[in-house]
Parts: structure tokens; sequence; C-alpha cells
């Protein structure tokens, strides 16, 4: 006897298998030669290009995933799925607004949002290289009062993160 398969089950599955492909291209792209990076980047872009339409399609047949309706873990994908939607800002903004992410994912995404709307973010989690190879944060507005807000949404101190960041980077 074939047991029915809920919306709940269906659509939890299909999140955690894009993110599990999401992850996978991201895997290969840092763990291979810098002789083939080029080619690796160009996979993880065609993924989260997909990845992308694949998500507009669930959010068209489902609506915007909720926790209650799929489970923390599949929320956690769902969220790391659309933080890796820079090309589609449109729908990062739409999910930062529709989606009830956990507070600290809500921060990272409201950065990226902004950063790739050409702002300033709020809660310093975005990242770059400087001329010299190291890792800081892209421009920060009210850098003053960063700590106070990232403590809002329980994200570590500013100066605890760039120092993660910069051992990560030397990895």
């Amino acid at each position: 006897m074939l047991k029915k398969v809920q919306k709940k089950d269906f659509l939890t599955k299909i999140i955690d298998e894009i993110a599990e492909i999401d992850q996978s291209a991201r895997r290969n792209a840092m763990n291979n030669s810098s002789q083939h990076q080029i080619f690796y980047n160009h996979i993880v872009y065609l993924v989260d290009f997909v990845n992308g339409q694949k998500i507009k399609e669930l959010i068209k047949k489902y609506g915007y995933p909720k926790k209650e309706k799929i489970g923390e873990q599949s929320m956690k994908n769902f969220w790391l799925l659309i933080q890796h939607q820079d090309l589609n800002p449109d729908l990062q903004e739409a999910c930062l607004k529709n989606c009830n992410f956990e507070s600290r994912n809500r921060a990272y995404l409201t950065d990226r949002v902004l950063i790739n709307s050409g702002k300033k973010q709020i809660y310093g989690t975005q990242f770059h290289k400087d001329e010299k190879g190291e890792m800081k944060p892209l421009p920060i507005k009210d850098e003053v009062n960063v700590d106070k807000r990232r403590k809002k949404m329980r994200l570590e101190p500013l100066a605890e993160y760039t120092k993660k960041m910069r051992e990560v980077n030397k990895k």
C-alpha cells in the first residue's frame, strides 16, 4: 500500500534536496585547485540560477515556506538557498518579508539584500577581501551601534566575527 505524501513532507524533501545540491557545488568549488577554480565557480553560478528557478516555482505552488509548515532544519536550508540568490535580490527581499527566518539568519539576509541594493549593511555580516587580501566588513550604517543591533539578533560582537572570518579566510 502506497503512503500518500503530504505537502509538508514533499516541500521539506524538495527544499532539503536543493540545499544539498547547493552545498555540494560549493564544497567542490572550495576543495579544488585554483587551476580549475573558474570552472567550479561557473558551476556554483549555474546551480544558484537553477535553484532560484526551482524556489520561485515552489513559492508559486505552495506559498512562502514557514517554519511551522516545513520544520526548523528545512527552514534553515531554505534560508541558505535564499542567501545564495544574489542574482535575484527581489526574491531575497520577498522572502525576507514573507518567511519567518530565525533572527540571526534574518540579519544575514537583511545585510545581503542591503549590499545587493547598493546600500550599507546594518549588522556587519557581509565581508570582502581588501587589497591586501584581508577580510573586512563591507560598509556598515551607524557602525558605532552595530554591536547593539547584532546582540538583538543573537550574533556575536563584530570584532569576534571579524576574527572568525579572517581565520576562515586563511584556510
